[in-house]
């Protein structure tokens, strides 16, 4: 039975952009504070900056008319921000001995009696609204006109800072966040694509790689069209693969050498011992005999270990069980006892015939031995597709069923016959074709041994 795994993913893909994400946006918060805190530090500034505005407003629309008088033109948008009630924002023009010129809306004396610096055009100050009572700011800008200097004194209220901070964040929000919000998706669609192409190599590479096996340990993890940062990797990778191939080449070449010299000297030793009529011959000669099938079972199970099966091999599972019944006939009858093919005479799996054939071999040969005389050894194939192997012997104990599978396991080690050997080569061509093999409870007393194919 396979290890658990561990099923959890985590996709590099996800990652980086993730990360490159919150970076960004952690990045587009960075910048939103920073243009708030530059705006808080530099109120100050922007207050006079406000204020020496406002006076140059009312200065580029003041005029001296034909009788000397102090005329102000104002555009329609700063009569109503100057004449509406509760205004925040007032202006007074005075001569240069203080007396008023013209003012805006409830407005009948200067806002500032105070000295303007002499050498600046513009001064700053504070200075309480008569109406409202509320602190102000206020700057007084000397203006030349063909009269003479003039000074437009112009008050903003300082109780309503928060306006000017509100209009810096609406302003923000509907002129740069959008901006920046779209640049932040510009570029994460950018990171996205590029991450995914960048990556599309690996895919590529790892179906590749998936695509290796037994059958084709030739192939090698291609080294083109990749991210040199990976090419170590592809570089370790294929140097195992050419360990492997050179071990596992290695032991099928030594399988099939062992097979030639370890038969050839037994099959000469068993002539010898046959020409021999005393009963010590006979003796040896059945030692012989056992000897020669554990090596036999040995030699296919290293067979099979190294087998492979081709995807497109074909086997019929009817035609495989009664080639096996036909091989154990004699077998069988020699015992005392019988075997009857059963069930579907159409099925066909992804497999190779002549090794699931050797597994069938085995299933019957032990049915035989544990079966009494002149019981019947029932083969039959099912549409699941399965190969069931029925007997009428003494079963197996439900202690024992994890263990007959088992190499070299043996329930009864006093006996001389058998190594433990054949369930351990069924066991392991069952895994060769992706199959299970499992043992029942038979009905009326015996085993049922199941070959469960995919």
């Amino acid at each position: 039975m396979s290890a658990p795994t561990n099923t959890a993913r985590s996709s590099l893909l996800g990652k980086v952009f993730l990360r490159v994400g919150l970076t960004m946006f952690a990045a587009v918060v960075l910048v939103a504070v920073i243009l708030v805190v530059e705006f808080i530090v530099h109120m100050d500034t922007l207050h006079d900056r406000s204020l020496n505005g406002q006076a140059e407003d009312i200065a580029r629309y003041l005029s001296i008319d034909d009788e000397g008088s102090v005329v102000i033109s104002l555009p329609v948008a700063l009569v109503r921000a100057y004449q509406r009630e509760n205004a925040q924002y007032h202006y007074a023009v005075v001569d240069g001995q203080g007396l008023m010129l013209t003012a805006s809306r409830d407005i009948s004396t200067p806002l500032y009696r105070g000295k303007p610096e002499p050498n600046s055009p513009v001064s700053y100050f504070k200075a309480i609204d008569p109406h409202s009572g509320h602190q102000n700011n206020g700057a007084t800008l000397r203006h030349e006109t063909r009269l003479g200097a003039v000074y437009i004194q112009v008050l903003q209220d300082a109780e309503h800072d928060d306006v000017l901070v509100d209009s810096f964040l609406d302003e923000l929000g509907e002129e740069v966040l959008w901006i920046l919000l779209l640049i932040f998706g510009a570029i994460l669609a950018a990171t996205f694509f590029t991450l995914r192409s960048a990556l599309a190599p690996l895919n590529r590479v790892s179906a590749h790689a998936a695509a290796i096996g037994p059958a084709t340990l030739d192939q090698r993890l291609p080294m083109v069209d990749v991210p040199t940062e990976i090419h170590p990797l592809l570089l370790a990778v294929n140097s195992s693969l050419d360990r492997l191939q050179t071990g596992f080449e290695q032991q099928q070449r030594f399988v099939a050498d062992a097979a030639h010299e370890i038969r050839t000297p037994i099959a000469i030793l068993r002539a010898h011992l046959g020409s021999l009529e005393l009963e010590l011959g006979k003796t040896l000669e059945r030692d012989l005999g056992n000897l020669e099938r554990v090596v036999s079972q040995l030699l296919k199970l290293a067979q099979v270990d190294s087998f492979v099966i081709a995807k497109d091999e074909m086997a019929e599972l009817h035609g495989v069980v009664v080639n096996a019944a036909a091989f154990m006939g004699p077998v069988a009858i020699a015992a005392g006892k019988s075997i009857a093919v059963t069930g579907h005479t159409q099925c066909t799996i992804v497999g190779d015939a002549d090794v699931l054939e050797v597994a069938v071999r085995n299933l019957i040969e032990n049915a035989l031995n544990h079966s009494p005389e002149g019981s019947e050894v029932e083969i039959r194939v099912t549409g699941r597709p399965e190969i069931r192997v029925l007997d009428r012997g003494p079963g197996v104990a439900m202690a024992d069923r994890e263990h007959i599978f088992d190499r070299f396991w043996r329930k009864d080690r006093s006996r001389a016959s058998g190594a433990g050997l054949g369930l351990a080569i069924v066991s392991r061509i069952a895994a060769l074709h992706g199959a299970e093999v499992s043992v029942e409870d038979r009905p009326g007393g015996g085993a049922i041994f199941v070959l469960t194919f995919r």
